[in-house]
């Protein structure tokens, strides 16, 4: 059980001693192989790709998606500890620049952003989770759904959650470009989209929603607005960064 453990969460370990107390277990992935920066760009497509399908599955209630967005979760999961365990060497040992990184600020930066993009994974597995506890009542008939789901609601949620994707994915490829304008649009941009969720959560009291989909939706809505929070907090961090950065430019002249 331990063993299989290891395998599936650490990304790259592998047993390399056994004996009847005790696993040896060592990271056979370098750095130089496969750079923080990579693990965290492919974890925003996993992490993303596991809300989108988290939230289409509300209408189709598919066994092989919930099944896709726990494979997501998990992976988003494996890369993460990946990445903080990088972060944790490089931070012992002073290896910034190392690590690609231009002051040992950047640490905190990626850490938090691992965090950011995690909570997104997990918030896609809670919705699966409840989605199909929703679906067992159905099947073993202790619950019944009178009208299908409400395709206007569904459709606003699917324009909000894709809006808060594309900002997401904007932040970080700012941060990662440490492009000040960018970061700095995108913080401005943001509050342009409350009046969306206001509208969807006024939408959705209008309607005659079974309280079992509407708790479901609600779900999904906050994550989808988690997202775009995310997407400004990394934004700041990045104008931030960018900042002392330029400060320090002058400094040296």
């Amino acid at each position: 059980m331990i063993k299989n453990f290891a395998r599936d969460t650490l990304l790259g370990a592998e047993i390399i001693d056994e004996t009847k107390n005790e696993i040896t277990l060592q990271i056979l992935i370098k750095h130089s192989e496969f750079p923080i920066e990579k693990a965290v760009r492919r974890m925003v497509i996993v992490a993303l790709s596991a809300n989108r399908d988290a939230i289409s599955a509300l209408k189709k209630r598919d066994p092989v998606l919930f099944q896709s967005v726990i494979n997501a979760h998990h992976d988003a999961n494996r890369l993460g500890l990946y990445a903080v365990r990088q972060l944790k060497f490089g931070i012992e040992r002073n290896l910034f620049r190392e690590l690609g990184f231009k002051t040992p600020k950047e640490f905190l930066l990626y850490r938090i952003i691992v965090n950011d993009i995690t909570n997104i994974a997990e918030d896609a597995l809670n919705i699966v989770n409840n989605l199909v506890t929703f679906q067992k009542q159905i099947d073993d008939q202790l619950l019944f759904i009178k009208e299908p789901i409400d395709e206007e609601v569904f459709s606003q949620l699917l324009n909000f959650n894709s809006i808060a994707h594309q900002m997401f994915e904007e932040a970080t490829k700012a941060m990662f470009k440490r492009d000040y304008n960018d970061a700095e649009k995108i913080i401005a941009k943001r509050g342009s989209f409350v009046p969306l969720e206001t509208e969807l959560i006024r939408l959705m009291s209008t309607k005659k929603l079974d309280p079992n989909v509407a708790a479901i939706l609600r779900l999904m809505l906050d994550s989808s607005r988690r997202i775009l929070d995310y997407g400004q907090d990394i934004s700041e961090l990045t104008l931030n960064r960018t900042v002392e950065e330029i400060c320090t430019s002058f400094e040296v002249k």
